[in-house]
């Protein structure tokens, strides 16, 4: 996935009536997420998203941004958009110029829409127990079949693939 700054400046890039209309999707594990602009229109103008407003600390600034499984692709692409693989894990989405109401007030929406989301809290998930003892394989092996990797972020799964490798190498 993109660095969070570089995601930043193309969502904050939006001088043409084209650019306007641009969703930029990110891949990120599964999912395709949409920042900022790119976030509000896709809830403005395709489906009512969950929006998540998070402090970023990379930026210093809150982020926006919404996601959807990348296998749901077609689903929230309308009639009429043209859509472009820009390059790894990033799709851009051009809405048709007929599916947009005025691009007058279009910042002024935005603004809007941005200062009346809530900054999320971030909830810390407890952290998978790794024991402080030797274990058996059979443990270890069912502690990874047991670990849903679809209810984890990616640094989660990191980490407990982590521990399972210290875990195995106690073991064998």
């Amino acid at each position: 996935m993109a660095k969070l700054s570089d995601i930043l400046n193309i969502e904050r890039s939006r001088e043409t009536a084209d650019a306007q209309r641009q969703i930029h999707l990110f891949a990120d594990g599964k999912f395709y997420r949409a920042y900022e602009w790119s976030a509000w229109l896709c809830c403005s103008y395709i489906s009512q998203f969950k929006v998540t407003k998070r402090m970023i600390q990379s930026v210093d600034a809150p982020m926006l941004f919404i996601g959807f499984p990348q296998t749901s692709i077609s689903k929230f692409t309308p009639e009429g958009t043209a859509t472009t693989q820009v390059g790894e894990g990033h799709v851009l989405l051009s809405l048709p110029p007929a599916m947009i109401k005025s691009s007058d007030t279009m910042s002024d929406d935005f603004a809007r829409w941005k200062d009346s989301v809530p900054l999320s809290e971030t909830k810390d998930k407890p952290q998978p127990v790794l024991a402080d003892h030797p274990v058996s394989l059979t443990g270890v092996m069912k502690r990874l079949l047991e670990y849903n990797v679809l209810e984890h972020s990616p640094l989660e799964c990191m980490q407990f693939v982590s521990g399972i490798q210290r875990q195995l190498a106690e073991v064998l």
